[in-house]
């Protein structure tokens, strides 16, 4: 399929990029022509053959005008529209995959963490988070213009964010003096006595995932005690945990950092946990990406994984595969890979208040509704693989586990997300 875009215009490098998104996507092969008679498929706005183009929002892009909030973008439906009424996909998956709803966040819009808030977003709006609204729009283009395309089945990435090793002494013991569990007082009281925290399970994690054939990856946070934003950071000391992280490595897992709220760089933590990685998830998922995407681009990262809403599972981007996102200021793709969370322990419990018995389930018939063409990315916390406070939780991810395990679906370790998402750029 060759293809002409109009140079020197607004929507050039944003159409390409999506193009090369759908090349990847698909595996679709393009071939990028410099005269728009040589082309199967013209984006000209001066031509009669042309794609339909929204010039209005690649001219708002780039100025940066402050017309790009889903309300002022999207009217009936998430979809942008020329004035005639023709829908542009291209802009309209643009817009999507780089959560420009987030661009130019008001206050009212983002928690008291600082977070985009599920709320006020148009998946909210349109009650779409479970719909992979890319990928539909993708498959459409790709079917009206006869592109001969090649699905790939979806594949998990499972994860533990380590907050906390030494909190079950207190939230535990405080569970169970609730409940009147006297006998699980009396083994948490062991357990301290021993130096064996409840919390502090790495080895039954490694053992757990490995009954399963799975290879998980560890955050680890660097700095310890009160961050920014009334954020707890980690309540151990990771210099003095090393054990840990050799045990993660030694297994044949992967370990990553998991970025404190602090003022410090990512390298900086980086340096200082001495973690020799460059996978990174933001902590208490406080991340907004057309702030943290530069700082991703300038430091050593190759993966980032903190794009999740907290209070909602599903597609915070709309988009079940990992991508590079675009960056508008020097219309290029950042040069990392970003993997969406999906799925997270702490959503369907905090958040969602989801019966525990149900999760499993949830988790699996999501899966079951995409089975192709998505890396879902499963959030578990080392508190969650534990009984007593959070009793149940375990059972609900053996579940996935053991529905992963026996329909042999795929699980992808960090770098492999790294190349399924890198674009030839």
């Amino acid at each position: 399929m060759k293809i002409y875009i109009q140079p020197e215009t607004d929507f050039y490098f944003p159409t390409l990029y999506v193009l090369k998104t759908i090349a990847k996507n698909l595996s679709v092969e393009f071939e990028f022509v410099k005269s728009s008679a040589d082309a199967n498929l013209v984006w000209d706005d001066e031509a009669d053959n042309s794609q339909p183009i929204a010039i209005d929002f690649w001219q708002n892009l780039r100025t940066k005008k402050s017309k790009l909030s889903h309300k002022q973008v999207f009217s009936d439906a998430p979809e942008i529209k020329k004035k005639e009424g023709k829908k542009d996909s291209i802009a309209t998956i643009f817009y999507l995959i780089n959560c420009l709803q987030e661009l130019q966040p008001s206050s009212e819009e983002l928690d008291e963490y600082g977070r985009f808030k599920y709320e006020k977003s148009y998946q909210a709006r349109f009650n779409c988070i479970e719909d992979n609204l890319v990928q539909k729009e993708i498959n459409t283009f790709c079917s009206e213009h006869g592109i001969k395309t090649k699905s790939k089945p979806s594949t998990f990435f499972v994860s533990h964010d380590i907050d906390t090793i030494y909190g079950s002494f207190l939230q535990d013991g405080f569970w169970a003096v609730k409940n009147l569990k006297i006998g699980t007082i009396l083994s948490i009281l062991a357990n301290e006595l021993i130096r064996k925290p409840h919390w502090k399970n790495m080895d039954r994690i490694l053992k757990l995932n490995s009954e399963y054939d799975v290879r998980s990856t560890f955050f680890w946070l660097v700095n310890k005690g009160a961050g920014g934003d009334n954020i707890m950071n980690a309540d151990y000391n990771l210099t003095s945990e090393k054990a840990l992280l050799k045990q993660v490595s030694d297994a044949g897992f992967t370990n990553g950092l998991h970025k404190s709220s602090s003022k410090m760089t990512l390298d900086v933590e980086l340096e200082k946990g001495e973690i020799h990685t460059t996978y990174n998830r933001y902590h208490f998922l406080n991340f907004n990406p057309h702030s943290d995407w530069s700082k991703i681009s300038a430091s050593k990262l190759t993966l980032d994984c903190s794009l999740g809403f907290a209070e909602r599972y599903g597609f915070r981007n709309s988009y079940g595969h990992v991508f590079q996102p675009f960056d508008i200021e020097e219309n290029k793709p950042f040069d990392f890979v970003e993997a969406p969370l999906n799925f997270m322990d702490g959503t369907f419990h905090k958040y969602m208040k989801m019966p525990r018995s149900q999760i499993g389930d949830t988790i699996i018939n999501f899966y079951e509704k995409n089975q192709e063409n998505c890396h879902f990315s499963l959030l578990w916390h080392n508190t969650y693989f534990t009984d007593y406070k959070y009793g149940g939780f375990l059972s609900e991810y053996k579940k996935v586990m053991a529905y992963i395990y026996e329909n042999r679906i795929g699980h992808l370790v960090p770098q492999q997300l790294v190349e399924e998402g890198k674009l030839e750029w």
